[in-house]
């Protein structure tokens, strides 16, 4: 009984921003707050994020600037971290948990054959300000999660998290037992090339019918039956 209670277990991984909350500008604004403090030089322009991974955007961003060698990934993330402390009450009044979101996390924290942590381009200090600033870090396992700051190439995200579940949970957890549930086209890239299910949710910015790939699509968390059954349906 207990193998078969095993094999039904489901790995479900979340991205973060515009699935689950929205920064609405803070995100910006502490980017830029570290980026100057570790560059001595004040942000001007951005690359496409949508996707990435904290240490690629930095990387890229540097080179919009024309900083041939940046200071290293390691002093952004500390000086990151700490420009969303300082902003965190502005994050918590600014931003915003995406329609359903909590109710979504919360049921499934309730179902015993269910794991759920996040897989996103943040680092782990930012990931866990971010959602515990919108009360949503008491329904995840973050420990078993995967962040920016574990590998800068985001499919190979998926297999850090699947580790750290299997250690955890002693079972198996493959494509067919790993949901990614994000809101871009570089969410269903990640979960494609990383080994994982993919439900796309229209909510982030892209539209439904331009989430091609994915396994499945809803407009957004609103209904957290559809999502359960669709998270179960994968598997």
């Amino acid at each position: 009984m207990a193998n078969e209670q095993n094999s039904a277990t489901v790995l479900v991984l979340w991205d973060i921003d515009h699935t689950l909350i929205e920064t609405r500008g803070v995100g910006r604004a502490s980017f830029a707050d570290a980026f100057e403090r570790v560059t001595g030089r004040p942000l001007e322009r951005m690359p496409h994020i949508t996707g990435r991974t904290e240490p690629d955007i930095y990387a890229a961003t540097a080179e919009l600037h024309g900083i041939d060698t940046p200071p290293p990934f390691a002093a952004f993330a500390e000086a990151l971290a700490s420009a969303y402390l300082v902003r965190q009450d502005e994050l918590r009044k600014q931003g915003r948990v995406m329609p359903g979101a909590t109710e979504a996390l919360a049921c499934l924290a309730c179902l015993p054959d269910v794991h759920q942590s996040v897989l996103t381009g943040n680092t782990k200090a930012v990931s866990r300000i971010k959602l515990e600033t919108f009360g949503l870090g008491k329904y995840l396992d973050l420990d078993i999660g995967a962040y920016g700051d574990d590998d800068g190439h985001r499919p190979s995200l998926v297999s850090v998290a699947q580790s750290r579940a299997v250690a955890r949970h002693a079972s198996t957890f493959d494509r067919r037992r790993t949901v990614l549930i994000g809101d871009s086209l570089g969410d269903i890239a990640t979960a494609l090339q990383g080994g994982a299910r993919i439900i796309a949710v229209a909510a982030g910015g892209t539209a439904a019918s331009d989430l091609i790939g994915a396994d499945l699509v809803m407009d957004d968390l609103t209904d957290t039956e559809a999502l359960i059954n669709g998270i179960r349906s994968l598997h």
